[in-house]
């Protein structure tokens, strides 16, 4: 080409250079739109991972929820009884009415028939306060003081302890800020509102200490409640956040059918959690999918993983592969349809809706449909594949599908964490403990009301009995 010649593929070059850049920019524009929504997404996920909301808690509100209330035809249901008549404590007659308002016309005394109106009201509550005439003498042969003895009095009351609250006393202040979720302040409000007795919050935190430790009844029951954890067939187990005068610690709880046992720990190990098994745990454990349950410590332990968790994960792994080019986003959706299955299965055989038998053949099925899930080549999706690798690892070991064997065996670990519901709002209300006494008082105390309630018992009455035995052993 000569130099005065002109450049004719210059003009075409420049438009598809043009049009290439254009094309750039709309797919940055595109890009850009997509980050910016999985950024929000991201930060959403991680924003409900750390509040503080109940376990099941739903963004949205079902299309069709259930009404509240009794179900019809489940649970019993009666109208408000009379009470009985020894129960009455007072008797007003009402006056007969001698004409109607409505006509005036003059009423019979012998037509009327007698009906019945009720009104339960609180009494003016008086403090019940005992005095006793203590005699003192000196022996005049040693001098030594003689105090008259009495079994409703402590050897050493006297001084500055002469005045005592009682064993009933007692065990009210600690339901009411146990099982109730009073803090110490509201408690002594209560008392001093309700009954008229002024008490300090720091002879409140005073007893607490003094009838929880080693030796004592309650102590003693405590430990038997771990005995019976130890000994059950099916024990759940869970924990939430808690803390020692502002050090991090941990509220952890195990649970069976007839005992619930609590424990603070400002560690969160496999020791802490084993502690509360023993050594000879024969039966089987319900746990979430904390790593801390695949300690070698735990390798003699049989388990089973909440699948609730595990639908969960696979959501959160679905919800990460949104917008992705691929069928990464199936695999997470797969699992978590055989886990619902697999939960809708025991639910239906827990209603009696179908037989022992075509539960196993069901659940042989649903263990095949997870064997393949889990057991295939190495995923393409970090997401996915690190969600295989983490749920293979448990059916190998049969602590994911377990329950399929075994209908008696819960397939979620609701039940540990309906029992951390209390204890959740108790670290709201009281702001945890001060000291490692402290806590351990509120384990004690939540162990035996919570055990007193699984095994039908009156919680207060159950305290008052163990007051009364701490206060003349």
């Amino acid at each position: 080409m000569k130099a005065d010649e002109p450049d004719t593929d210059i003009p075409l070059t420049l438009r598809k250079l043009v049009k290439r850049v254009e094309e750039l920019e709309l797919e940055n524009r595109q890009l850009k739109k997509e980050n910016e929504r999985l950024k929000k997404r991201i930060e959403e996920l991680e924003r409900n991972k750390k509040r503080y909301v109940a376990p099941h808690s739903r963004e949205t509100t079902k299309e069709d929820p259930k009404p509240s209330g009794r179900r019809a035809g489940e649970g019993t249901f009666s109208y408000k009884q009379n009470p009985k008549d020894e129960d009455v404590t007072a008797v007003i007659a009402v006056d007969f009415p001698n004409i109607c308002p409505k006509c005036q016309t003059p009423l019979l005394l012998e037509s009327y028939k007698m009906d019945y109106a009720f009104i339960t009201e609180l009494p003016k509550i008086k403090p019940q306060i005992t005095q006793y005439n203590v005699p003192m003498v000196s022996c005049p042969n040693c001098g030594k003081e003689v105090r008259g003895e009495h079994p409703d009095l402590c050897l050493n009351q006297r001084g500055a302890t002469r005045h005592q609250l009682g064993p009933r006393l007692h065990a009210a202040i600690q339901y009411v800020q146990h099982h109730l979720n009073l803090s110490g302040r509201k408690a002594q409000d209560a008392l001093e509102n309700l009954l008229g007795i002024q008490v300090t919050q720091g002879a409140i935190s005073q007893a607490k200490l003094r009838v929880t430790k080693l030796g004592t009844p309650l102590r003693a029951a405590y430990d038997d409640i771990r005995t019976e954890i130890q000994q059950s067939d099916v024990v759940h187990q869970d924990d939430t956040g808690w803390r020692i005068n502002g050090t991090q610690a941990w509220l952890q709880v195990a649970s069976s059918k007839n005992a619930v046992f609590f424990q603070v720990r400002t560690s969160h190990t496999a020791k802490e959690l084993l502690e509360m098994l023993g050594d000879n745990f024969q039966g089987i454990l319900v746990t979430d999918r904390f790593s801390t349950y695949n300690h070698s410590s735990f390798k003699g332990i049989k388990q089973q993983k909440c699948l609730y968790h595990i639908v969960r994960n696979a959501e959160e792994a679905e919800v990460l592969q949104e917008g992705k080019v691929g069928q990464g986003k199936q695999y997470a959706a797969r699992v978590a349809e055989v886990c619902r299955d697999a939960l809708e299965l025991h639910r239906a055989f827990r209603s009696e809706e179908i037989s022992l038998k075509s539960y196993q053949q069901l659940g042989r099925h649903y263990s095949n449909r997870m064997n393949s899930l889990l057991t295939r080549a190495p995923l393409i999706s970090k997401e996915n594949e690190r969600l295989r690798t983490g749920l293979f690892k448990q059916h190998e070991r049969g602590h994911l599908l377990r329950f399929l064997e075994h209908p008696s065996i819960p397939p979620t670990n609701n039940a540990a964490e309906r029992d951390l519901r209390s204890g959740v709002i108790g670290r709201k209300v009281s702001q945890c403990s001060k000291t490692q006494e402290g806590a351990d008082g509120y384990a004690i105390f939540k162990s035996v009301i919570e055990t007193a309630k699984r095994q039908g018992q009156n919680p207060l009455e159950r305290l008052t009995y163990l007051q009364i035995r701490a206060q003349f052993k």
